[in-house]
């Protein structure tokens, strides 16, 4: 009877835990995220970090390109870290922020002064 109770309180506490990890993992960046190109980004755990990587694109050099690794965690559902622009090849200080089914990543320079943004949506 004892370990009966043991088991169903531990069930009860993993289900409890499960229920509030899952709105936060619904902000979380990890996933594929649509571009308005139709490209294809992969958000994953990269170099301790966020990591951004094409994994389908219509430019199909693109693909297996790696846009940023190590993006750091700067407050709940935002990042930052160095982004590597595949149209210039030039690395800018970077953002990214999720917000629901939209991951809005910013490329800046001169110190953040000047930005662009570009929001995508979630895939999966």
């Amino acid at each position: 009877m004892k370990s009966t109770k043991v088991v169903v309180s531990l069930t009860v506490a993993v289900a409890a835990i499960s229920g509030l990890a899952g709105p936060a993992s619904a902000d979380s960046a990890n996933g594929t995220w649509l571009r308005d190109n139709g490209a294809h980004v992969l958000a994953f755990d990269c170099g301790g970090g966020l990591g951004l990587k094409v994994v389908k694109s219509p430019e199909p050099a693109k693909v297996g390109k790696t846009i940023m690794c190590g993006g750091k965690k700067t407050s709940e559902n935002k990042w930052k870290g160095t982004v590597l622009n595949l149209d210039d090849g030039q690395k800018y200080s970077g953002y990214v922020s999720v917000s629901g089914g939209s991951l809005t990543l910013s490329g800046c320079v001169l110190g953040g002064i000047i930005c662009k943004n570009d929001t995508w949506s979630r895939i999966k």
